[in-house]
């Protein structure tokens, strides 16, 4: 398992996004609305987090899981979530990604990376994080919108924090 560092920029929404569009890199509509949510943190005090990416069958989950059943493997694999803040600066590193075709609605595409994390609120008609994704040589960072029992398979990439050492 490769281990990532990834650097927080404390970048404003204006140079955020205007830095995103730069770099070529598309969000959609779900992801304004996380971007405008009063309580999305774009100076979160953190410097810096390590990640790593993963399957959801090489965290222990076989058959694939619901978003407790990840955030349960997770943590007895010394993982955590990703802060919310830092997903535009994983998907700022993540410059090569394969590219796909293939849209889908309603799933979860399987050529995309969950980068997983605490939702900013516990509702399911608001979305719960991102995931990344390269369609047709575009980058995208995209929010997403489940309900909680929403079930990810277990080829499912995944992104999550490495607990800092106590």
């Amino acid at each position: 398992m490769q281990e990532i560092e990834i650097i927080n920029q404390n970048l404003d929404k204006e140079d955020l996004l205007n830095k995103l569009s730069l770099s070529k890199i598309r969000i959609n509509d779900y992801a304004k609305l996380i971007f405008d949510f009063p309580t999305f943190n774009y100076k979160n005090s953190e410097h810096k987090i390590t990640i790593a990416q993963l399957t959801l069958s090489s965290l222990g989950l076989k058959n694939g899981g619901s978003f407790g059943e990840i955030e349960k493997a997770m943590k007895s694999n010394n993982f955590d979530f990703c802060p919310l803040e830092f997903a535009p600066y994983i998907r700022l590193y993540y410059q090569s990604q394969k590219p796909s075709e293939i849209i889908v609605k309603n799933q979860h595409p399987q050529d995309s990376i969950l980068i997983f994390s605490k939702p900013l609120i516990m509702d399911d008609n608001f979305p719960k994080g991102f995931y990344i994704r390269n369609i047709e040589n575009t980058l995208w960072l995209r929010a997403y919108i489940c309900s909680d029992d929403y079930f990810w398979k277990p080829e499912t990439e995944i992104i999550l924090r490495i607990k800092p050492c106590s």
